[in-house]
């Protein structure tokens, strides 16, 4: 299978991650400055390495999630991230509530293969996962809500 692009897909400079580009912070509901929907990155060629050159979607970097499943296809950030040293994979909703076909998906694909899995749907968090990353997980609770 030939390397993923993210071609016109932007979702991770849309507003739903956290980071700084250039001196100017981008977060939940603010864009990245540089982004226009038009046209995508402004400063592509001058962007810097760290988010925007070292940043890459799960969906970018495992051939197992499949193709249709382009963050801009199903309006979503698929992320691999840690846990207390446990790895867990995070779907955050992007633009439009979590398409079901999506989540099926994950928690399928997790349940087979053991694998830690959290994801925001409609204002909500939800997981699931090993009794460790569970107990790990609660355990933000009050810090969260």
């Amino acid at each position: 299978m030939d390397k993923r692009s993210c071609g016109s897909c932007t979702k991770c400079c849309e507003g739903y991650l956290s980071g700084e580009a250039l001196g100017q912070a981008f977060h939940l509901g603010k864009p990245c400055h540089f982004l226009s929907l038009e046209q995508g990155c402004s400063v592509y060629q001058e962007r810097p390495q760290h988010p925007c050159r070292s940043y890459s979607c799960a969906w970018l970097v495992d051939n197992a999630i499949p193709e249709w499943m382009k963050p801009s296809n199903i309006k979503a950030i698929i992320d691999y991230r840690e846990l207390e040293n446990m790895p867990f994979i995070l779907i955050r909703e992007a633009g439009e509530r979590l398409d079901s076909r999506v989540l099926s998906w994950f928690i399928i694909h997790a349940l087979k293969n053991s694998l830690n899995l959290e994801w925001t749907s409609d204002g909500g968090t939800y997981w699931i996962g090993s009794p460790e990353f569970l107990s790990a997980r609660e355990k933000l609770l009050p810090i969260i809500q």
